[in-house]
C-alpha cells in the first residue's frame, strides 16, 4: 500500500506545543474514528524523505484543506500510481490547498480555486513558478471538484486542528500539458487542437503555434469549440496566410498571464499575445468576451486546467486579426514582472486583485 503509506507524509505539521508524532497520534484516531482507514493505517509505514520534510514545514503554519480519497477511490485508482514515488508525492501535493475557504464556495457555473502545494517543474509550469490550483463549485448535493473533463464529489467533511479534511469520491489527476488537454474530446476542442499544430510559426525551428504555446510558462487560452471553427467563414479565407491567422489566433491568448474565470470582473485590464485589450460583460446568460471590439464570444466553460495555464472554451471565434506589436511586448514584460513578485494565495484565487498583471 505505498500509495496510502505517503498520504500522511503530507499531514505532519509541527504544531506548536506537540510533537508531530503526537500530532499525527491524533490524526490518525480522528481518520479511524471517520472512517478513513485507508489512511489511518499508513501511519505504521511513515518514512521520513526530503519531500515529506519540505510539506511538514509548509503544513506547520497556517490553515490547510486536504481533498482527502475515500478508502474506495485509493482502492480503484489506476495501478500507475504506485509506479514510482516521485510521481505518488506529486498527485498528494495536488490534494492539499492553502487556506480554508470552502465554506466560500459559490454556486455553479461559478468556479472557486486555491493554490495548491503542487510546484514540481516537471508538472507545472506557470508563471512566477506558482503552484498548480485546484478548481471546485458547489451544486444541489455540495461541493465537487472539476478535475480533468470529470466532476470529483466531497463526500464528507471533518477536521483535525489546522487542517480542514474533504473527504472526496475519487483520485484527483494532475492538469495535463495544453496539447492533451484540448485534444481531450470531453472539451469539444478537437479541431482547434488540429489547427493550431497545423500552423507553422515563421522562425528559424519552424515550431507549431501549439508547441509555442505547450512551452509557454503562464498562458489563457479562450478556445473556440468544435462548432465555432466550422462555422467561421474566415478561417478558410485565412488558410494561405500564416501571419493572418497567427494574428488571429493571438487574439484568444493572453501571454505569461493565467487569468481564472473569478478574474474576469476584478477591474484588471488584459492584452492579448497580439497586443488587443480583451473585455468582458455578463448577464443572465453568462459572462461574455471580446477582443479588440470585435465580437462578443459566450464562456461556455471556463477554468479547465493545464500545466501552463487555463483554458476557457468559447462558442465563437473572436474576429480580430489586429496586431499591435508595442501593446503586445508591454503587456508581456509587465506579466513577467508581477510574477517575479507574486506571493502564495491563502484564500480563493482571483477574486481580490492583488496586481496589474497583464495590462
Amino acid at each position: 500500500m505505498m500509495f496510502t503509506s505517503l498520504v500522511l507524509l503530507t499531514l505532519l505539521p509541527a504544531v506548536l506545543g506537540q510533537s508531530w508524532q503526537q500530532y499525527l497520534n491524533g490524526l490518525v484516531q480522528g481518520l479511524n474514528s471517520d472512517g478513513l482507514t485507508a489512511l489511518a493505517s499508513a501511519s505504521a509505514a511513515l518514512n521520513s524523505t526530503p519531500n515529506g520534510q519540505q510539506v511538514a514545514q509548509s503544513l506547520s503554519t497556517g490553515n490547510w484543506t486536504l481533498f482527502a480519497p475515500s478508502n474506495q477511490a485509493f482502492n480503484t485508482a489506476p495501478i500507475n500510481l504506485t509506479s514510482n514515488s516521485t510521481s505518488i508525492w506529486d498527485l498528494l501535493s495536488y490534494h492539499v490547498v492553502s487556506g480554508n475557504f470552502t465554506d466560500q464556495t459559490s454556486p455553479y457555473p461559478n468556479i472557486t480555486l486555491g493554490r495548491t502545494l503542487l510546484n514540481d517543474s516537471s508538472l507545472v509550469r506557470l508563471e512566477g513558478n506558482e503552484s498548480q490550483v485546484l478548481a471546485w463549485s458547489k451544486g444541489s448535493n455540495g461541493i465537487f471538484v472539476l478535475n480533468n473533463g470529470t466532476t470529483v464529489s466531497v463526500v464528507n467533511k471533518t477536521s483535525y486542528q489546522n487542517l480542514q479534511v474533504l473527504v472526496i469520491d475519487s483520485v484527483l489527476q494532475i492538469p495535463q500539458n495544453l496539447s492533451d488537454t484540448i485534444s481531450n474530446s470531453t472539451y469539444d476542442l478537437t479541431t482547434l487542437a488540429g489547427g493550431l499544430s497545423s500552423i507553422t510559426i515563421p522562425t528559424p525551428n519552424s515550431p507549431t503555434l501549439l508547441n509555442v504555446l505547450n512551452n509557454a510558462s503562464g498562458i489563457t487560452l479562450f478556445a473556440p469549440n468544435n462548432s465555432a471553427l466550422a462555422t467561421a467563414s474566415c478561417i478558410g479565407g485565412l488558410l494561405p496566410n500564416s501571419t493572418a491567422l497567427i494574428a488571429l489566433f493571438g487574439n484568444h491568448v493572453i501571454n505569461g498571464t493565467t487569468v481564472y474565470s473569478p478574474a474576469f470582473t476584478n477591474g484588471n485590464n488584459y492584452t492579448s499575445a497580439s497586443g488587443e485589450p480583451f473585455a468582458f460583460k455578463t448577464n443572465s446568460s453568462g459572462v461574455y468576451v471580446s477582443s479588440g471590439g470585435s465580437n462578443w464570444a459566450h464562456i461556455m466553460r471556463s477554468d479547465v486546467l493545464t500545466s501552463n495555464g487555463v483554458v476557457h472554451v468559447i462558442d465563437s471565434v473572436l474576429l480580430d486579426k489586429k496586431v499591435n506589436v508595442s501593446a503586445a511586448n508591454s503587456a508581456y514584460q509587465s506579466a513577467t514582472s508581477v510574477a517575479a513578485s507574486m506571493s502564495i494565495e491563502t484564500g480563493p484565487v482571483g477574486v481580490t486583485p492583488t496586481s496589474s498583471a497583464g495590462h
